[in-house]
């Protein structure tokens, strides 16, 4: 049994911390958890937190994210007004992701 994880393949753990930036490069926030499909098995959703003078997060659909070599980050080409309709309460679950 092979237990490596493919180069195309990532865990969690490196996902998380990970910078997202919008479409001019600037960093918007980071990768805090990621949300797996039960059904699929698949990554669904991410939440990003944007620290600031209020501390924000947003649920952001995978599909949306496109990593960056150069900058070493998640690039998303949303809105400010897409990203404030993804807002999340600051515990959505009661306890966090």
């Amino acid at each position: 049994m092979n237990n490596s994880i493919e180069a195309s393949e990532f865990s969690s753990v490196q996902l998380e911390g990970t910078a997202v930036v919008g479409p001019d490069g600037d960093r918007i926030g980071s990768i805090e958890s990621a949300a797996i499909d039960r059904t699929s098995g698949s990554l669904s959703h991410v939440v990003m937190t944007r620290f600031g003078f209020v501390t924000a997060r947003y649920m952001l659909r995978w599909h949306h994210l496109d990593y960056d070599r150069q900058l070493a980050a998640y690039q998303v080409d949303l809105t400010h007004r897409q990203l404030q309709a993804a807002s999340l309460p600051q515990q959505p679950f009661g306890y966090g992701l």
